[in-house]
């Protein structure tokens, strides 16, 4: 599988519903962004664990190198409930227009995964001396339960995070 350009990635992304919410006719499963991110990711040589919080619902550990430290890149993979009448375009279909992107999770959060993968291109042909871990957690929009379940598995993780909120 080629790793689609930026523009794709964040299309794709968006495309992928995955609403959180404490009501249940709107909530949704994550698993298409997980899923994706995973294969882009593994493509790249990363090391991918999924972590099932609840059914339908998981967190991604994405990593590349080893050892104690590092950096995690962090965020969620969810976005809150949407009403389409009130957009202006179909919010899960990525438009560009005034020299941006619109679309449902293009700010907060699925852009910032395909940013990633854009930042760290450049810097995979070298070692890294330590791991690099991204970080895609579930229901940040409603339970937390993503965020807690990662604590609750007492993972150690980086010794410094960008969350890219």
């Amino acid at each position: 599988m080629a790793l689609p350009p930026l523009k794709q990635r964040f299309a794709e992304l968006i495309a992928a519903p995955s609403v959180s919410c404490t009501q249940a006719h709107w909530d949704q499963s994550n698993r298409p962004v997980i899923e994706r991110l995973a294969a882009w990711l593994g493509e790249l040589g990363f090391a991918c664990e999924t972590q099932e919080v609840a059914p339908g619902k998981f967190n991604l550990l994405a990593s590349r190198g080893s050892g104690p430290g590092g950096l995690v890149l962090a965020g969620h993979s969810d976005t809150v409930p949407f009403d389409a009448e009130l957009w202006q375009s179909d919010p899960l279909r990525l438009r560009e227009a005034d020299d941006r992107w619109y679309g449902l999770g293009s700010c907060d959060m699925k852009g910032f995964f395909a940013l990633i993968i854009e930042a760290v291109l450049p810097l995979l042909d070298q070692p890294f001396r330590q791991p690099l871990l991204i970080l895609a957690t579930c229901d940040e929009e409603s339970s937390m339960s993503g965020a807690r379940a990662l604590a609750d598995a007492g993972r150690p993780l980086g010794r410094a995070a960008v969350i890219g909120e």
